[in-house]
């Protein structure tokens, strides 16, 4: 189209005379400039809408190429939201398998404790036993333990984080029954003896770590445990706050500190109706 209107715009104006020139009237050379006129006035419309139509194309095809690469960058947003949640999942699987095996850890810590408190029960009425055989037992058994109840210094300074009786661990969901104390103290502090004894056991046992426990007569124990230093052996007699140990965290499961225990006839008792208020 756009040869034949420049072809027509050179005949309109150079080929115009001629094509008029070879009219036999003035009615056809009329006619035949109309019709040059209407012939180019009808290719310059279709030029005119074939520009449109190109422009509407272009828009077109500008307009599909944006959809693409909205439709990739959307892809590419969607792969990406999938590996986020492949990796949370995996680290929810992760956290979920840690849960489950700290878990499992947990409960087996505490029947470890339960097993190593029925052994020392057992330990406890042996060592009972033996203790009746010692020469120093009549002096021990002079002495009324019973009328210290509340008037016992705390065994070490420090301050009690866990207490006698019935727990349950909220983060496992186990109960269990705690004989004594716990008492929260740096490592190194001095441990004294609550009252005069006679030393019945100052080693190693398994879940306590270091333990000395002392015999007080009338079927009286005290149990000291986590114990870092011991100064005491067994045989050795001691007096009411004399220096038997000092404080560590072995076999502890909440660091530095005293775990206490006192024992009639093997029986724990509670040690804070025993220990002085304050």
């Amino acid at each position: 189209i756009s040869k034949r209107l420049v072809a027509l715009y050179k005949l309109y104006w150079l080929g115009k005379i001629h094509v008029l020139a070879s009219a036999e009237s003035m009615f056809e050379i009329f006619q035949r400039e109309n019709a040059l006129e209407r012939i180019l006035a009808h290719d310059e419309d279709k030029q005119k809408k074939l520009i449109e139509d190109k422009a509407k194309l272009k828009n077109l095809l500008d307009i599909m190429n944006n959809q693409k690469k909205e439709k990739i960058n959307l892809e590419q947003e969607l792969i990406k939201q999938i590996n986020i949640l492949s990796l949370e999942k995996e680290k929810r699987s992760k956290l979920l398998a840690d849960i489950q095996s700290k878990k499992s850890l947990g409960i087996a810590a505490i029947e470890s404790l339960k097993n190593s408190a029925n052994e020392l029960d057992q330990t406890m009425k042996a060592l009972s036993i033996e203790f009746k055989q010692f020469k120093q037992v009549e002096k021990i058994k002079t002495k009324n333990f019973t009328s210290f109840k509340g008037l016992l210094n705390i065994p070490v300074k420090g301050k009690i984080i866990s207490f006698f009786g019935p727990y349950k661990n909220t983060e496992f969901n186990v109960k269990n029954f705690r004989n004594g104390i716990d008492i929260k103290a740096d490592r190194g502090e001095p441990i004294y003896a609550v009252c005069d004894g006679l030393i019945i056991y100052s080693s190693w046992f398994k879940g306590y770590g270091n333990m000395i426990i002392i015999a007080h007569g009338e079927n009286y124990y005290s149990v000291y445990a986590h114990i870092e230093e011991l100064f005491k052996t067994k045989g050795d007699k001691v007096e009411k706050d004399e220096v038997i140990a000092t404080v560590g965290d072995t076999g502890s499961m909440v660091g530095s500190g005293l775990y206490f225990e006192l024992r009639h006839h093997g029986k724990s008792m509670n040690p804070l109706e025993w220990l002085k208020k304050g």
